[in-house]
C-alpha cells in the first residue's frame, strides 16, 4: 500500500511538472541574422541662429556671458562678427537691437574670439563709433 501510494504520489508529481512545463511561454531563441542596414548619409547639422533683443546697460561681454548664450564672455567677439551689418563699433551697442547669435561655431572661430577679446584694450568711454577699430575681429 506504502509503496502503491508512493507511486501515486510521484506519478501526479511527475504530471504537474511536465504539465507546467509544456505550458510554460517558451521563448524563441532563434537567432535570424539581420541584413546590414547602408549607413545614413551625414549630413551637416543646420544650427538655427538665436536671437537676442539688447537691454538697458547690456554689453557684448555681458551677453556672451550670459548661460543661455555662450556662457563665456570671452566670446563676444563671435556676436560683433555675426552682426557687423547692425554694430559698427563693439563697445556701441543699444537697447532694442536685435542681435542674432550664431550657435554653430568651430573651435577655431571661438579660439580666433577669445584670442581677440584678451587683445581688446580697456574700455574707454565714448559716444560715437570709432573710425578705426583696434583690434582684427574679423
Amino acid at each position: 500500500m506504502k509503496q502503491n501510494s508512493l507511486l501515486l504520489t510521484l506519478a501526479l508529481f511527475t504530471g504537474v511538472l511536465l504539465i507546467g512545463c509544456s505550458s510554460a511561454k517558451k521563448k524563441d531563441m532563434t537567432v535570424v541574422p539581420k541584413e546590414a542596414a547602408p549607413a545614413p548619409e551625414e549630413k551637416p547639422k543646420q544650427v538655427a541662429n538665436d536671437h537676442y533683443t539688447v537691454v538697458k546697460h547690456d554689453t557684448l561681454w555681458d551677453i556672451a556671458g550670459k548661460s543661455s548664450i555662450y556662457g563665456d564672455a570671452f566670446q563676444w567677439p563671435m556676436i560683433f562678427k555675426t552682426n557687423r551689418d547692425k554694430i559698427q563699433d563693439p563697445d556701441l551697442i543699444y537697447p532694442k537691437q536685435e542681435l542674432e547669435i550664431k550657435k554653430a561655431a568651430t573651435a577655431d572661430e571661438i579660439e580666433k574670439a577669445k584670442k581677440a577679446a584678451s587683445e581688446t584694450p580697456k574700455y574707454k568711454p565714448h559716444s560715437k563709433p570709432a573710425t578705426k577699430l583696434s583690434v582684427d575681429y574679423f
